[in-house]
């Protein structure tokens, strides 16, 4: 992967990180679902450089004219949104990429101006902005808006008030901030230096399975997570499937399970008739239970061999020895791409046993 253009990189860990999150978990997913619609042309990009006097920054360029532009259509505020961190990476030309989706006069000189927000803006700053802002003043705000938010244009939404926004000019452009819709939250810029690193970043915190909940801390107890998946029935009896798996996401959160709950859980497995909740359960089994999941994952590797992979990964990263012949088997044989290219991770990620 080392020899591969950042690009290719990008392109080949947006399938580990679908794989990896393949429920769905990570926040904002079910928006995006990793999908991503083809690159852009250039010639597209310089009209939208030229119709706002901007230059975008490389790396987003690139982005959007090598690895994708867009993705799933939404009628909320995520509109057509791409993979990406939180709600994903809006399409070139979204209704809210000249701030935030608020009707500035002249976004073409909001968006060339050079910035307000720099390096060296600090919170005191920025409060002496919001503070004097007359309250119901709608031509002030605006005008507020427009000088502090100047030289950033907006790429995607995170959630609530938030958004996701890149530097267009100054010492900074390139850089990804977080900006908001209420002026009194001070925008904070990302730790990497281009948008490019950035999403490369998001990316292997989602392969690695630090953005899955593998390391938060339980949000009940045993006995209360368990009360919930027992009741899904009585309680949900529109959506089971849903609220089973929302019950499960609690359970797996916790550190172990007792001999009691551990019964529990089997014994709703093998009750099971839904097999995305009954795969999402295999997934927590392995975790509390690997030693008598063997059999279980066995006949997962011949039905669902990315899903196998990705539980070793996620749950069972110490006994992937266990199955070493298996992993290398399935690199040599395979004729999945996808599968490849997981088995090829991780083997990477364990060099001590394969190399």
């Amino acid at each position: 992967m080392k020899n591969l253009s950042q690009t290719a990189r990008i392109k080949l860990k947006l399938n580990l990180a679908k794989n990896t999150d393949s429920f769905l978990e990570v926040f904002g997913a079910q928006s995006h679902q990793y999908r991503l619609d083809p690159p852009v042309d250039i010639k597209e990009v310089e009209a939208f450089e030229r119709k706002y006097n901007i230059s975008l920054p490389e790396g987003y360029k690139v982005f959007l004219t090598q690895v994708g532009n867009g993705g799933i259509e939404y009628k909320s505020q995520v509109g057509n949104s791409g993979a990406g961190p939180d709600y994903g990476i809006f399409k070139l030309g979204h209704k809210r990429q000249l701030c935030m989706g608020y009707s500035l006069k002249s976004p073409s000189k909001h968006l060339a101006k050079e910035p307000f927000f720099n390096l060296k803006t600090t919170n005191k700053d920025w409060e002496s902005i919001s503070e004097n802002i007359p309250e119901d003043n709608d031509e002030e705000y605006e005008r507020a808006f427009e000088r502090v938010y100047a030289g950033i244009l907006t790429i995607g939404a995170c959630g609530c008030s938030g958004y996701m926004g890149i530097m267009l000019n100054g010492e900074s452009k390139g850089r990804v901030v977080y900006i908001y819709d209420e002026l009194e939250y001070c925008p904070q810029f990302a730790s990497e230096l281009n948008f490019l690193d950035w999403y490369e970043n998001w990316l292997d915190t989602i392969i690695s399975g630090k953005r899955i909940g593998l390391e938060c801390k339980p949000y009940k107890t045993e006995e209360e997570s368990f009360a919930r998946l027992m009741d899904v029935e009585n309680v949900h009896k529109d959506n089971v499937p849903y609220w089973k798996m929302v019950a499960l996401e609690y359970i797996r959160t916790l550190n172990e399970l007792s001999p009691k709950y551990l019964k529990l859980l089997w014994e709703s497995y093998n009750k099971e008739t839904d097999e995305i909740v009954k795969l999402y359960m295999l997934n927590i089994l392995v975790k509390f239970d690997y030693e008598n999941t063997t059999a279980e994952l066995d006949t997962l590797y011949e039905t669902n061999p990315l899903e196998f992979l990705k539980i070793l990964h996620l749950y069972a990263k110490d006994k992937k020895s266990d199955w070493q012949s298996i992993i290398e088997k399935l690199q040599k044989e395979s004729s999945n791409v996808e599968v490849r290219e997981y088995v090829d991770y991780i083997i990477r990620s364990n060099p001590s046993l394969y190399l």
